[in-house]
């Protein structure tokens, strides 16, 4: 997973928070890549609808709130390998 960390208002960046990032990821595995505590802070994660800074669409971003304004790690995931359903029944059928 590739990250990048921003300190900006969220309204700079093209953010849905009731979008699920594109690609493979757990809750988990992106509060630890964004660096924040998922124990201890409300953590807030979203995906871009818009490339961003060289992210592409999709992109989870992860938010929390602080004193002194607002954190953003953007979170490229691993995409997950499609393969059509014809393509897998051709595949079965030849093996």
């Amino acid at each position: 997973m590739k990250t990048a960390r921003y300190r900006m208002k969220l309204s700079e960046i093209p953010v849905d928070f009731f979008a699920d990032p594109d690609g493979e990821w757990t809750y988990e595995a992106l509060v630890e890549a964004s660096g924040f505590d998922g124990e201890t802070q409300t953590v807030c994660i979203g995906a871009l609808t818009a490339p961003f800074e060289g992210h592409p669409e999709g992109s989870a971003v992860i938010t929390i709130t602080q004193r002194r304004g607002r954190s953003v790690v953007i979170v490229e995931c691993d995409r997950v390998a499609q393969t059509s359903p014809a393509v897998a029944v051709v595949a079965s059928a030849v093996a």
